[in-house]
């Protein structure tokens, strides 16, 4: 029955580290993108879109903080000596074959469990200082990755041009509205500004912030409204449209739609 409770509670301990590990994720989510509105979203503006390359540098950021955590338990703590000698008492050696099948499974995974973390402390241990330098490029085009829309302009800015370059309204040539099909019936709506020079921004995106005063929705319908009284080309794809509109909410759902009209 002890080895029993030792092995559960050694599985919880990795439970309980796994958690941690997705409560560090959000708060670094959070930090990486505040960061980012406070540096760049300057003067008044309406929707700060980030760039692609934003996972890059957090998940990168994330794995730096996993190490850090593996280090303060070697130091401060003797618990992984206790998880590798856990099915040890009073230098008794346990036949796996006496355990109850319950116990085999507990066993066998947190021998694995224990393997990859040893696993992953060597490897970190021999790349941490090239990683620290390495870091400071995705953080660098992560950051400069981004474009602002304003009241009479768009702020589009790469690693190539970390300044940013002004297109105002006048420079848009057209705009595509649409929903992608991703893998596992999996939606993603699109509203892309295309200028005259053939770049483009899609506002319409996961890493998007609009400004306390609205919600994104509400902004784009704005712009959008804007771009036609200005007489610009507008095409709309409604062919995955009811498959994202499935299950969302039925107010936010009925001002997305105002993107979607054509008219």
């Amino acid at each position: 029955m002890k080895k029993m409770k030792r092995i559960v509670l050694s599985i919880f301990y990795f439970i309980g580290i796994v958690i941690l590990a997705l409560v560090t994720t959000g708060v670094v989510f959070l930090a990486y993108y505040f960061l980012k509105l406070f540096l760049f979203a300057k003067g008044d503006y309406l929707l700060l879109v980030s760039g692609k390359l934003d996972m890059i540098p957090i998940t990168m950021i994330l794995i730096l903080i996993t190490y850090a955590f593996i280090r303060i338990k070697e130091k401060f703590s003797e618990r992984k000596n206790k998880q590798i000698e856990i099915i040890e008492e009073d230098t008794e050696t346990v036949d796996i074959e006496t355990l109850s099948k319950p116990e085999k499974f507990l066993y066998k995974i947190l021998n694995r469990l224990i393997s990859f973390d040893d696993k992953i402390t060597k490897i970190f241990k021999a790349i941490k200082i090239c990683y620290i330098c390495v870091l400071i490029i995705p953080i660098y085009c992560g950051m400069t990755g981004y474009s602002i829309l304003y009241h009479n302009s768009i702020k589009v800015s790469t690693p190539i041009t970390p300044k940013g370059v002004i297109y105002n309204y006048s420079d848009i040539n057209s705009v595509n509205v649409g929903v992608a099909k991703g893998h596992k019936n999996s939606y993603s709506p699109y509203y892309k500004v295309i200028f005259n020079d053939d770049k483009s921004v899609n506002f319409f995106s996961d890493g998007m912030q609009a400004s306390k005063n609205m919600n994104f929705e509400d902004v784009l319908i704005n712009l959008d409204n804007e771009l036609k009284a200005q007489g610009v080309i507008k095409s709309v794809n409604k062919e995955n449209f009811e498959g994202y509109a499935k299950d969302l909410d039925k107010g936010f759902l009925s001002r997305v739609e105002k993107l979607f009209n054509d008219k």
